[in-house]
């Protein structure tokens, strides 16, 4: 559940033992002399204790209505009303808690005008109780549509595990709170429609930042360390792309997919702009100007080739590891290729075999592409001859 009101729970705790032990004793009782039968029969002692029928009757009714207040407030805490109905889920509590003191102090006395026993003030109050909570219920029919863009941020939020939000996060609770008891108490949202549209801008907006603390933090961490007066271009690219992961999270901060494509694409960034600005030091200290032109100038070159082989990510490596890294590539694109064309060469040997022995009834399989080619050629002009000689009527 994710609204509670809250509760001296010390005092509840101690509250249920006593109640629990009070329904123990109260079911004991009734077992016992429901059917008449004494406590010394049970216990084998020597006294006997009996309760006249309108005592348990009494008792059975009190305990009928406890269990009926019990059930309604489970189903209320399910159904989450202290979130939707604020104001009467509220009032239902105190006369919950109102109930349980009486109840605790609830004896049994089968109607005897010597004492009161508390069962008609008991059925009374949780005749009041019910009615209570079906308010509740009916003022979440109003509330809950209202409320439904504003409780899909709040869960949404809750799932995101970031600190230091807590206290903004909370005051907005309070005032959807606030928000809800307006239209609980109005018993219509109209009017309303500005704080419900304030409402959802404020929960989105906490949202975003949540989002954009938890992705960028890293990723900017590392982007400081950059060096912007040695890689300038390449710094800009870097940063550039951290704005448009931080625009992807302002549209859609729900957009996992996408966010984390744009991620690894600055990581990838960043990661680059380090290596160039290694290799940039390394070649001012053997050329004095337009160092960083020089490595991306190279770098542009070894780019088209990773661009062709399908290993973007070398780009982020300095030059050695990128040289290795295409190396690696072209011998796997070389055995790839070696094993494709083998496949093929062995392909067009079957279907030039089978042509063969279709035109020559030899089998010709045994020899290279070409001999095969060349005895096909062999094969086809010998029949075109000897149809030449064959007349016409005969062919």
């Amino acid at each position: 559940m994710l609204t509670t009101l809250p509760i001296k729970r010390q005092l509840l705790k101690q509250r249920q033992v006593k109640l629990s032990i009070k329904l123990s004793s109260l079911i004991l009782v009734t077992s016992l002399f429901s059917g008449c039968v004494t406590l010394a029969e049970f216990t084998d002692g020597g006294d006997s204790f009996t309760m006249s029928a309108a005592a348990s009757e009494e008792m059975n009714a009190i305990n009928a209505a406890m269990n009926a207040v019990e059930i309604l407030y489970q189903r209320g805490n399910k159904q989450d009303l202290a979130y939707y109905a604020p104001n009467n889920f509220e009032l239902a509590l105190k006369k919950r808690e109102a109930l349980l003191s009486m109840y605790e102090d609830y004896t049994p006395n089968g109607g005897s005008w010597f004492s009161n026993s508390g069962s008609e003030e008991i059925e009374t109050e949780s005749e009041l109780f019910v009615q209570r909570m079906n308010k509740a219920f009916q003022a979440k029919l109003i509330t809950e549509p209202l409320l439904s863009m504003i409780r899909d941020h709040d869960e949404f939020i809750q799932s995101i595990d970031v600190d230091g939000f807590e206290a903004r996060f909370e005051k907005l609770r309070d005032s959807t709170t606030q928000f809800a008891g307006l239209i609980e108490s109005r018993g219509t949202g109209l009017g309303l429609e500005h704080q419900k549209i304030k409402l959802e801008r404020d929960y989105n907006s906490l949202e975003v930042d949540m989002i954009k603390r938890k992705v960028l933090r890293l990723p900017t961490s590392e982007f400081n360390l950059l060096d912007q007066e040695l890689v300038p271009e390449s710094y800009n690219k870097a940063l550039n792309g951290l704005y448009s992961l931080e625009r992807l999270i302002e549209k859609n901060p729900r957009d996992n997919t996408v966010i984390q494509q744009q991620l690894n694409a600055s990581y990838r960034q960043i990661k680059q702009a380090a290596s160039i600005a290694k290799e940039v030091v390394w070649v001012k200290s053997r050329i004095e100007t337009s160092a960083e032109r020089v490595v991306i100038n190279y770098r542009d070159h070894l780019s088209s080739l990773n661009s062709y082989l399908g290993t973007e990510e070398l780009t982020a490596l300095d030059f050695q590891s990128q040289v290795r890294g295409i190396k690696d590539a072209v011998a796997l694109k070389i055995s790839q290729h070696d094993k494709e064309k083998e496949l093929n060469d062995q392909h067009l040997r079957r279907q030039l075999a089978e042509l063969g022995r279709l035109l020559t009834g030899q089998d010709m399989s045994k020899y290279s592409i070409s001999q095969q080619v060349d005895n096909l050629i062999f094969a086809a002009r010998s029949l075109v001859d000897e149809s030449i000689d064959i007349p016409l009527a005969q062919r």
